[in-house]
């Protein structure tokens, strides 16, 4: 089964690493593995990569001249929130493209397979598509937000959203070509929660984000 694949299993040994001693001896990971009765499987951005979703490192750092973690601030929405939404909308536009691959389906596999003996399995995830769910993941906690989540700026309402694009004004709009020019789409021109009529913003949180609060 997905399950049994190496990757699952070597992930699995990464989470033990304080309980059981380095090395690839799986019948030790197994052991324990096997007596856990809530478990944790934490995932980073490359598990989506095999489906497609840029990392935004190395070559996909930037969007156009701007650091992708620089963009995901409020303080950047703030600035500028016709540039912040074409850059999510780029993203969200990749990601609304792409299917959960093995990684994802060997998961979903597992907490469903647990689950039947009793036993809870937590998916804790950088990444911020929605590709562990549409695997069949039911307990997915997202610590960098979703590009499918959006909050009212107003009220505070957060919904699901996949409409492509998720406003006409964002239809095109968002290349990360460096020599693209801003689209500076107006503010009314946004993507707007109906009943309040104000800005939504994404559920989004960069690691750049986190690093500072922890400074603080």
């Amino acid at each position: 089964m997905l399950f049994q694949s190496r990757g699952v299993f070597a992930l699995g040994l990464r989470m033990c690493s304080t309980h059981v001693a380095k090395g690839p001896d799986m019948s030790e990971f197994r052991k324990v593995f096997s007596k856990a009765k809530h478990i944790v499987i934490i995932t980073g951005a490359g598990v989506s990569a095999e489906s497609g979703v840029p990392t935004f490192r190395g070559e996909n750092e930037k969007w156009r001249k701007w650091q992708s973690q620089d963009l995901a601030t409020p303080e950047a929405f703030s600035r500028t929130p016709s540039r912040v939404w074409e850059f999510y909308h780029y993203r969200r536009e990749l990601a609304l493209n792409k299917k959960p691959n093995t990684a994802h389906l060997a998961i979903a596999e597992c907490e469903a397979r647990l689950r039947k003996q009793g036993r809870s399995v937590v998916v804790i995830t950088q990444c911020t598509d929605d590709l562990h769910r549409q695997a069949g993941s039911k307990h997915v906690l997202k610590i960098h937000g979703s590009l499918m989540e959006t909050r009212c700026v107003n009220c505070g309402h957060v919904t699901m959203n996949k409409r492509s694009p998720i406003c006409a004004a964002l239809k095109g709009k968002g290349s990360p070509d460096p020599d693209v020019a801003d689209a500076q789409i107006p503010v009314d021109k946004l993507p707007r929660y109906d009943q309040c009529q104000l800005i939504l913003i994404m559920l989004m949180v960069s690691s750049t984000s986190l690093s500072k609060k922890r400074q603080g």
